[in-house]
């Protein structure tokens, strides 16, 4: 993990508000927010209040704006579903010319581009996804984790949550493991309805009683050991819904293997907060039976 979720003294009342802001944010996306709105939110003097995001977070308000804003956007360049101009729009931008300005710069590819390497991906993805598959044995992991409802590509919300609980470490501190468990279909299930599980590795010196957990919507977990069937990926995470495609499709019929009776399981290897779409590596996790 690149950029570890680091301990600033989790449970501490700078985190709570922290939350509190981060929250307001993802939940007024659609709408326009200013600084003070939001130090108002976290309890915060708007003179400071921008320094300390920006120090705990590793990226401004402004940019964690627009990172979640141009997330939603490819996740809707991907359904291939909406118009352009209306995802333009939507993503904030006055003009489709300003959006895909915008977006090449974060992706790298303009969401023409993108778009259609999505479709071309499909068609070509077979032989990659056989050669590509390892079985991996992971071990128990004690995680914290918090729970998401609704559409996958707004997980980020929980993440942001378990970010601003674990806050920066000190230099050298140990790197955690962030997972994903996603425990619905989404061609099956409303997108409103669909659940996922947020979660990272307990670090080092982690003391949060589990009713400290529970009164910040946080809870205590176990990521499952046992035998996965594992795909890299790289890019961004709006493509891992066709790489989950690929996987089932492709691979599993030809593996012989059967799956386990648990849910999906991603883990990311680097962050989104210091590094380009195109670079983000996930791994996805198919557990397996014995």
């Amino acid at each position: 993990m690149s950029k570890p979720y680091r301990q600033h003294g989790p449970g501490t009342l700078y985190s709570q508000r922290l939350m509190r802001a981060l929250d307001y944010l993802w939940r007024h996306l659609d709408q326009p927010v200013s600084l003070e709105r939001l130090a108002e939110e976290a309890c915060f003097s708007p003179y400071h209040f921008h320094r300390l995001f920006h120090a705990l977070m590793g990226e401004t308000l402004s940019q964690s704006r627009q990172r979640m804003l141009l997330h939603r956007a490819a996740g809707e360049l991907a359904a291939g579903r909406r118009a352009l101009p209306a995802i333009a729009k939507r993503a904030g931008y006055a003009s489709s010319a300003a959006f895909v300005r915008a977006f090449g710069k974060h992706y790298g590819e303009t969401p023409g581009r993108y778009r259609q390497r999505r479709l071309l991906m499909s068609a070509t993805s077979q032989e990659r996804v056989m050669h590509s598959v390892s079985i991996i044995l992971l071990p128990a992991m004690p995680v914290v984790q918090r729970h998401h409802r609704g559409p996958y590509m707004g997980i980020g919300q929980a993440f942001d949550a378990l970010h601003a609980l674990l806050g920066p470490l000190p230099a050298g501190g140990e790197p955690v493991q962030v997972f994903g468990q996603y425990l619905d279909d989404p061609d099956q299930v409303a997108a409103a309805d669909l659940r996922a599980i947020a979660s990272v590795s307990l670090p080092g010196g982690f003391s949060l009683s589990d009713a400290a957990l529970a009164a910040q919507g946080f809870s205590r977990g176990e990521i499952p050991a046992g035998p996965y069937a594992c795909l890299e990926h790289v890019g961004p995470y709006a493509e891992l819904k066709t790489a989950w495609d690929q996987l089932y499709r492709h691979w599993l019929p030809q593996s012989g293997a059967e799956p386990a009776d648990q849910p999906c399981l991603e883990q990311y290897l680097n962050a989104p907060y210091n590094t380009p779409p195109a670079q983000l590596r996930s791994r996805l996790l198919l557990a397996l039976r014995d």
